[in-house]
Formats: C-alpha cells, structure tokens, sequence
C-alpha cells in the first residue's frame, strides 16, 4: 500500500508539475471566462464545464480548458484512475497530446492497478467517432448531451 502511495504521488507530480510545462507549446482555441460559462444555458457544455469544474473545487486554467471539457465529457473524474482514463480514450481516438502520451506510458508502467480501467477507456476510444479537441470551444453552447451522441462514445 506504500509503495502504490508513492507510485500515485509521482504520477500526480508529473500531472500537476510536468504535463503544464509539456503543454505550453500548445496553443489552444480562447475560451470564455468561467463567470461567463456560468452564464451558458444549464444543459450546454459550456455551463456543464463550469459547474463540473465548481463541483471538484477546481480552477479554470489557460491552456487546459479543452482537456477539462474532455473530463466532463466522457464523464471520468478528476483523480488519477480519471486522468488514465482520459489518456487512454485520448490515445485509442488518435488525440492525445504528446504530455498525454507520456503520462499514458508512465503512469501506466507506473500503476498496473490502472490498466483494467485504462483497456476500458481504450476500447471506447477506439469506438467512438473523433473527439475533434479543436472544435470543442465552438460547441460550448450545444448541449451536453447532443456532444457525448455526436461523440458516440
């Protein structure tokens, strides 16, 4: 159990303190304010981001807006088993980030308590239709519901 604790504590490392270096390379479509979300109609993504977000206690920060939006989204939550589930789909769907790969390939080395829920995450990616990270600053008004069938995922 120790050493599991110390696996997860250096996979929440590279998460918070590597992946946001690898990432500043990345140069993401604007999105609006979280005040401004909060604003959205409530079944749109954007609103869903915001309170998403609001329910964990979470920031709204530069640069990791989409990914953010990819966690609600597919419905994985904010912890690590999330995190390898988000690179996972990623991976499998052909739009995982290079920092998203890394952290695929160590994390998952790194915790084998993962790969169950990882193969999971996989196989839907695989499965379903390109999440286009791109675009999700343009669908922010769209409902929820209408982005995960459009996803198919």
């Amino acid at each position: 159990m120790f050493f599991r604790h110390l696996r997860e504590r250096f996979v929440t490392h590279l998460i918070g303190d590597y992946v946001p270096v690898l990432n500043l390379v990345r140069n993401p479509t604007r999105w609006p304010t979280l005040e401004e979300l909060h604003d959205y109609p409530e079944e749109s993504l954007g609103y869903r981001v915001a309170k998403y977000l609001d329910e964990r206690g979470l920031p709204f920060k530069v640069r990791y807006e989409n990914h953010d939006a990819i966690h609600c989204i597919l419905d994985y939550d904010t912890t690590i088993q999330g995190e390898m589930e988000v690179q996972a789909f990623l991976w499998a769907n052909n739009a995982s980030s290079p920092a998203g790969r890394i952290l695929f390939v160590v994390g998952g080395a790194l915790l084998p308590e993962q790969w169950r829920a990882m193969r999971k995450a996989y196989a839907r990616g695989r499965e379903a239709n390109p999440i286009e990270e791109g675009t999700i600053p343009l669908r922010l008004f769209e409902p929820l519901e209408q982005v995960r069938e459009r996803l198919a995922a």
